[in-house]
């Protein structure tokens, strides 16, 4: 297991399910030059599904969205952490926050092999992380 990542946010913006509205959305993210690290889609309902969205300029990714009339319905703290490419991978990683009996809100992988945490209080998350990784490497 790799280093946590620095501190950035979990945006999470709820779309209508209908043909091009993500395209819609990562446009307008990608026409102010900001890169997703990573995301997923998840259905809410028949008619929306929430898009989840980790990237390192989470303010500018708001007003981008908000010019093409998006609204950001949750901004979380969050970290990434990278793993390797390897079965137990992911819960080795999830281990220690299970032990620790914290509830992980929202969770996906990145690019480069990370996985992306998010939650409302986050910190207890990465801390239970960043011991864990301590530890394999003493």
């Amino acid at each position: 297991m790799q280093n946590t990542k620095s501190m950035t946010k979990d945006l999470s913006v709820t779309l209508p399910d209908k043909p091009g509205t993500l395209f819609k959305a990562t446009d307008a993210i990608a026409k102010h030059g900001i890169n997703i690290e990573g995301y997923c889609v998840v259905p809410t309902s028949a008619k929306e599904e929430t898009f989840h969205f980790l990237t390192s300029d989470p303010s500018g990714a708001r007003k981008a969205l908000e010019g093409a009339g998006f609204t950001v319905r949750e901004e979380l703290d969050a970290f990434s952490v990278q793993i390797p490419d390897r079965p137990g991978a992911l819960a080795s990683v999830l281990r220690p926050i299970a032990d620790a009996e914290l509830n992980v809100e929202v969770t996906y992988s990145l690019a480069d092999k990370r996985i992306a945490f998010a939650a409302r209080d986050i910190s207890q998350i990465r801390s239970a992380v960043q011991e864990a990784q301590a530890t394999a490497r003493s």
